[in-house]
């Protein structure tokens, strides 16, 4: 199962990484985790779910996380 994914929170967060098991639903684990800072392609933030994309979005690395659920607007499953 691929839990790569891509979140999008409140005040224009966009958190890359890799979804690791819940303990609770407060609360979003993310190993591996950056942050998503810019992308040029004209494709969006969509445009990320696909690996053959993933060099034209730059993401500045904060290793693991977690995200308080409440303060999530949606999510992108990703390829890579």
């Amino acid at each position: 199962m691929n839990n790569n994914v891509c979140i999008i929170c409140e005040y224009g967060w966009i958190i890359k990484g890799v979804m690791a098991e819940q303990a609770n639903q407060d609360v979003i684990p993310l190993r591996n985790a950056s942050v998503v800072r810019k992308w040029l392609n004209g494709k969006g933030i969509g445009g990320i779910a696909k690996a053959e994309n993933k060099d034209e979005y730059v993401l500045d690395y904060v290793g693991d996380v977690t995200i308080a659920s409440s303060k999530v607007l949606f999510a992108i499953p990703c390829e890579w």
